[in-house]
């Protein structure tokens, strides 16, 4: 994983006044075998259950268990040089967490995945980090092969604070970030995270895009925004 371009945007160059701190990253994926295999290790890493009280380590071990049997066995030790749909998403949601922790000293939840109850539907956000100003961030990955789909990435975020799954998701996040991001949820203060791959010659002008779009709008009102692009070298 290589980190290409970052930066602080001016939301005015993009004719959007707000107060919102908007940051745009390009990254790079170069070796997919090598990143799918740290993704196995990194999954079976189940220290973050550990931490935990008995009941809860009980209940989300329960949850995680079948989640990182599927992953591992049906998903990531599958993967040589070609990527699936399936592995795609994975993919894009963990480099997008690397990228926030290496670039912006974000501190990783576990995967939304492992510690989710299983329902009905698209059960919500699929990765979320804690910010270095205390705030909880929601993410949300995108993958195609062909297309560049932050459109996808921006409305499926618009969607879900529409039906209040960062809201309803509190519960469980209680258990992996601080006291002081989740009273700031509360209150409403709040991060947000579209990442996407990148299928272009010209990257940068797929994340202008994504900036220009009139679906970053109802994020504006939020205190920060991360636009992720990212290229994977298939």
């Amino acid at each position: 994983m290589h980190i290409i371009n970052f930066k602080h945007e001016n939301m005015d160059d993009y004719g959007k006044t707000t107060a919102c701190n908007v940051y745009s990253i390009h990254v790079k994926v170069d070796d997919i075998s090598s990143k799918a295999k740290a993704m196995i290790t990194m999954i079976q890493d189940t220290s973050w259950i550990t931490e935990l009280d008995i009941i809860e380590q009980t209940s989300f071990e329960a949850r995680a268990q079948p989640t990182i049997d599927k992953l591992v066995h049906k998903i990531l030790s599958k993967v040589t040089t070609t990527l699936s749909d399936d592995f795609g998403e994975f993919l894009i949601s963990v480099t997008a967490q690397d990228t926030l922790e290496l670039q912006y000293n974000h501190k990783k939840i576990p995967l939304a995945e492992l510690f989710k109850e299983k329902k009905t539907g698209n059960p919500g956000f699929d990765f979320h980090t804690e910010t270095s100003t205390q705030l909880l961030a929601y993410g949300e990955a995108k993958y195609s092969g062909n297309i560049n789909p932050y459109t996808k990435a921006l409305k499926q975020i618009k969607g879900f604070l529409d039906e209040k799954k960062d809201k309803m998701e509190l519960t469980d996040l209680k258990h992996f970030t601080s006291k002081e991001s989740i009273n700031n949820a509360l209150e409403d203060k709040k991060a947000f995270v579209a990442a996407f791959s990148i299928n272009s010659d010209d990257p940068s002008s797929i994340i202008k895009n994504a900036l220009s779009s009139v679906h970053i709008d109802d994020l504006l009102v939020y205190d920060e925004l991360y636009i992720i692009g990212i290229e994977v070298d298939a």
